[in-house]
């Protein structure tokens, strides 16, 4: 890089000569003031990673963007700011999506806060439990920080209803990740599967086509290939009026539930309906499916119905991971 060298005109002056730099440009500095300020503009503003930002720079501007030089870019700006400034400065939308992440070897937990609508991380802290008395706490703390939303997404855990109330106040919106409803639905359902398959191998016929299939029958519909479809077709035609071909019903049912419903009240009237179906004396694992499904829990599963910009799903533990 070509710099001007200007010569002091002091004869006392013992540096007789001196470099005049360019603007954005500091001594001893392997990249210009622009490169960073284009770094943290595509953290920011595309709500993008180091590692992709760093690939961007290799792609774009020819140049090794090192993935620990622009994290330390990040951080040096966040320093200059405090933490309510910054959170201010995200713009919050007041949907609130709070989830837990547990990384291997960790005996706590780490709480993530992030914006719903714009999948930002907005407060990360560490927990070494989740009682009803921590997660208090820490709805407290981001409150404090300037974090106070109208609409919140959690998982079922219980300990996360009474503590949003108690913080943010009775009118709190609550919605449970539809993600960690269909886990717990699909636990049931694999179950149901197993104990079917326990029984015809006792009776000594092969279920390898079921335990190959397996995941294919917990899979949404419409996501099936067609090479799926087929499989699902000789499944049926080997398998018809069985607990496979229950699986199957049961399951595209409560999607329907919270896919199909155009109103909270409409999702009630369709539980109802498959309450009265008679699914809890086919098995023990439908049972329990029919039972979680009558809990108090499912006014805050489909909460989404009537709010339609609350997003039924959370994305706190998704972007933690990226």
């Amino acid at each position: 890089m070509e710099v001007l060298r200007a010569k002091c005109l002091n004869p006392s002056c013992p540096i007789r000569s001196f470099i005049i730099l360019p603007e954005g440009i500091e001594k001893f500095a392997r990249a210009t003031e622009r490169l960073k300020k284009e770094a943290l503009c595509g953290i920011i503003n595309d709500n993008s990673t180091t590692p992709r930002i760093s690939r961007r720079f290799e792609r774009v501007f020819n140049t090794t963007g090192s993935k620990s030089s622009i994290d330390r870019w990040k951080h040096e700006a966040a320093d200059k700011l405090s933490a309510k400034e910054i959170i201010a400065r995200l713009n919050f939308s007041g949907i609130l999506c709070i989830d837990e992440y547990k990384p291997k070897r960790y005996k706590g937990y780490d709480l993530i806060d992030s914006d719903a609508k714009t999948s930002r991380i907005l407060y990360l802290e560490k927990a070494y439990g989740l009682g009803r008395g921590v997660v208090k706490e820490h709805f407290q703390t981001i409150k404090s920080l300037g974090i106070e939303p109208w609409a919140i997404i959690f998982d079922m855990r219980a300990c996360f209803p009474k503590a949003a109330k108690t913080v943010f106040g009775k009118d709190i919106i609550i919605q449970h990740d539809y993600f960690h409803v269909m886990k717990i639905i699909h636990y049931h359902l694999n179950r149901a599967m197993a104990e079917y398959r326990r029984i015809l191998k006792e009776q000594g016929i092969d279920t390898l086509d079921i335990w190959l299939a397996r995941w294919v029958i917990l899979k949404n519909m419409e996501r099936w290939s067609f090479k799926e479809c087929r499989i699902i077709e000789n499944l049926l035609a080997k398998y018809q009026g069985t607990t496979i071909e229950d699986i199957l019903i049961l399951k595209q049912k409560i999607r329907d539930i919270f896919i199909a419903s155009k109103s909270q009240q409409e999702a009630y009237l369709k539980r109802d309906a498959l309450t009265k179906e008679n699914w809890y004396f086919k098995n023990k694992h439908f049972a329990n499916i029919i039972k979680f499904l009558n809990t108090p829990y499912f006014r805050y599963i489909t909460t989404f119905l009537d709010h339609p910009e609350i997003p039924k799903s959370g994305n706190s533990e998704n972007v933690i991971r990226t």
